[in-house]
């Protein structure tokens, strides 16, 4: 069994501003004796226990962490299960349930922070729940990659915010927390693609999974600085539009297309809506149609396939990375019928029906 008491003991001290002689004097001990609890050398005798936790107001088996383990398997598996879910219901239900189950993780905290931002809306309303969760994590948080990523979701939240002249958020405060953010070179991906040594064996796997994440960002970049900027014309957005699908296609065989899958559907979309916009239906239903393909092909796959590219090759690829309940087609069938300004002459052709009786 593992016991934390001595991590757990700083920590509740800690949070109380006490110092070791304060617990000392409260214990009867010498704070030398409370040093070596916190570092793990020694343990209290076994009567102390109780009169430790009624001081912090928890229990002995909390105290010793011996609950711990079972917490941490808990904790784990919810993320895995939360991060796979494309539902925004499913999503609310599990992200109140995990609040309630362990309302102090900071994993946890920065998943309902997310879930507020990104699918309460970007309103004032949340205002204060953001920013004392956001406070909390910056304050409190020994990880920073949670940290880091606490600061990417307020970015993105006061960014919108800033459009408000009521909020009372200007872009300044965005612009002061990305002056606190690393640069991309200084990222976990980035690193590691050079630091692990030739003969480790897992050396050329993380190199691969740097290719993937390198080649979504950037995609990801292009996508939102240019591709839909209304100051380039359609020929303009659909030359960007190419060159992504040229980047992915560099580093990935046709129709395996690991965690870019949505970014090849979804460009197609977009190109197939760049001509209809220019007045090129013909060429517009034709990467519509490649859309819908892809889309049907992606779902097609087994949930497990492996990438056999000459950079990529040997890579695994799951599905569900993708949200465990994404299904291609219907999301292209949604984005067709509703989610692009196509006309209603548009949507009552013939080729634009077939296409999507395709995603049927």
């Amino acid at each position: 069994m593992n016991i934390y008491f001595g991590k757990n003991l700083k920590e509740l001290r800690l949070k109380k501003n006490l110092t070791q002689e304060k617990i000392a004097d409260i214990l009867g001990v010498s704070f030398q004796t409370v040093s070596k609890w916190e570092r793990g050398d020694t343990y209290p005798d076994i009567t102390l226990l109780p009169d430790i936790a009624d001081f912090f107001n928890i229990s002995v088996d909390d105290i010793l962490g011996t609950n711990r383990v079972k917490n941490e398997n808990e904790i784990t598996a919810f993320c895995r299960y939360y991060d796979n879910l494309t539902d925004d219901k499913q999503r609310k239900s599990a992200i109140e349930d995990a609040l309630k189950n362990h309302p102090a993780d900071f994993r946890i905290l920065l998943r309902y922070m997310s879930y507020l931002i990104h699918f309460e809306g970007n309103t004032t309303k949340i205002m204060p729940k953001v920013r004392t969760i956001y406070d909390n994590i910056q304050q409190n948080c020994t990880d920073d990659s949670i940290r880091i990523c606490a600061k990417r979701h307020i970015v993105q939240y006061y960014r919108n915010m800033a459009r408000d002249k009521n909020s009372g958020i200007t872009f300044d405060e965005v612009e002061k927390i990305l002056s606190q953010m690393p640069y991309m070179r200084d990222g976990r991906d980035f690193i590691s693609a050079y630091v692990y040594p030739l003969d480790h064996p897992e050396h050329y796997n993380i190199c691969k999974e740097s290719i993937e994440e390198e080649v979504g960002l950037i995609c990801c970049t292009l996508t939102h600085c240019f591709l839909w900027d209304d100051d380039f014309d359609a020929d303009y957005n659909i030359n960007i539009a190419e060159k992504i699908n040229s980047i992915i296609n560099l580093f990935y065989d046709k129709d395996n297309y690991g965690v870019q899958w949505r970014i090849i559907i979804k460009n197609y979309m977009d190109i197939g809506f760049f001509y209809y916009r220019k007045g090129d239906n013909k060429n517009a239903y034709r990467y519509l149609k490649y859309s819908a393909e892809s889309a049907k092909k992606f779902d097609l796959l087994d949930k497990i396939s492996t990438l056999n590219s000459l950079l990529l090759n040997g890579i695994e690829f799951d599905k569900s990375t993708l949200g465990s309940n994404f299904i291609a087609s219907s999301s292209v069938k949604e984005k067709l019928t509703d989610g692009y300004p196509f006309s209603e002459y548009f949507k009552s052709t013939d080729a634009f029906k077939n296409i999507i009786n395709m995603l049927e």
